[in-house]
């Protein structure tokens, strides 16, 4: 009967994890504001892009900050309402910024299965086949998978000012445009570095989604909703060795570049595996 029942948390156990294993966003309620104006983001955890599915708490932030051309500023007003982390700022100045949140790790302990049922659900072909090739969970039960998140968007404030978008927030998972996506046109290519602490990555999947600018930012709650707009899926592409995505603009909208990356962590760290998650939410097009 143990053993059984073993047998069956397990089952549960893989479950909950492949369902739990959702994107972290920072979306703006408005992608231009005037000077003097506040600026609100939100930010989104769920599997459906633009919407929430749960609020990230406050105390789960490490950085929330402001990156203007020259510098960056750190963001103290954090808030949680209904679904959401709202993130407020009141820039001074005309400008382009990137504002840039990452999240404290957090550690799972899974079965061998379990992990390797995520690895399959997160698309992570590479470090599944790695998994495999080298035996790394041979004679193992369970491991510790540990995950931090980490996200961007740009916001236009007022109207010239210098543009920060080839700006580098530092996190460990990065998108950093080569061009300031304001200047496509549709039909264009979006070009962006994904950078690996700090280095170009290649090798893994970058998906890209794209909504209506005006997207409802709120999750489903009833029937009433049932016609909620789902993000449509561009296409899944792979950087290049210089670490560079090329994504095609092939309409106007909000849109949301994303990949985790899984890598086996430091001996004594106190985790066996670490997951990166980075995303990046871009406006293309419209009154910006």
């Amino acid at each position: 009967m143990r053993r059984r029942t073993g047998f069956i948390l397990a089952a549960l156990f893989i479950g909950a994890t492949v369902a739990s294993a959702d994107d972290f966003w920072i979306v703006p309620n408005a992608f231009r504001v005037n000077v003097g104006d506040e600026v609100v983001l939100r930010g989104q955890t769920s599997s459906r892009f633009p919407t929430s599915r749960s609020a990230v708490a406050v105390e789960r932030v490490a950085t929330a900050k402001r990156i203007s051309e020259t510098g960056e500023v750190a963001i103290a007003e954090l808030s949680v309402q209904e679904r959401s982390l709202f993130i407020r700022d009141r820039p001074a100045q005309a400008g382009q910024y990137v504002v840039a949140v990452s999240l404290h790790p957090r550690s799972v302990r899974e079965s061998a299965d379990g992990f390797r049922a995520y690895l399959d659900a997160e698309g992570a072909t590479a470090a599944r086949q790695r998994v495999e090739r080298e035996g790394l969970l041979a004679g193992k039960d369970s491991v510790t998978r540990r995950y931090a998140k980490y996200a961007k968007t740009l916001v236009q404030v007022g109207t010239g000012g210098a543009s920060a978008f080839a700006r580098p927030a530092g996190h460990v998972i990065e998108f950093v445009p080569l061009r300031d996506p304001r200047s496509l046109q549709v039909g264009d290519t979006l070009q962006l570095r994904l950078l690996f602490r700090g280095s170009p990555l290649s090798g893994i999947p970058v998906h890209a989604d794209v909504v209506d600018l005006d997207a409802d930012r709120d999750a489903p709650r009833s029937a009433m909703h049932a016609n909620h707009e789902i993000a449509a899926t561009v296409g899944t592409f792979a950087p290049d060795a210089q670490g560079i995505v090329r994504v095609p603009m092939t309409r106007r909208g909000m849109w949301s570049i994303r990949t985790i990356h899984v890598t086996q962590a430091t001996s004594g760290s106190g985790a066996d595996w670490d997951t990166h998650w980075g995303t990046i939410v871009i406006a293309f097009g419209g009154r910006l």
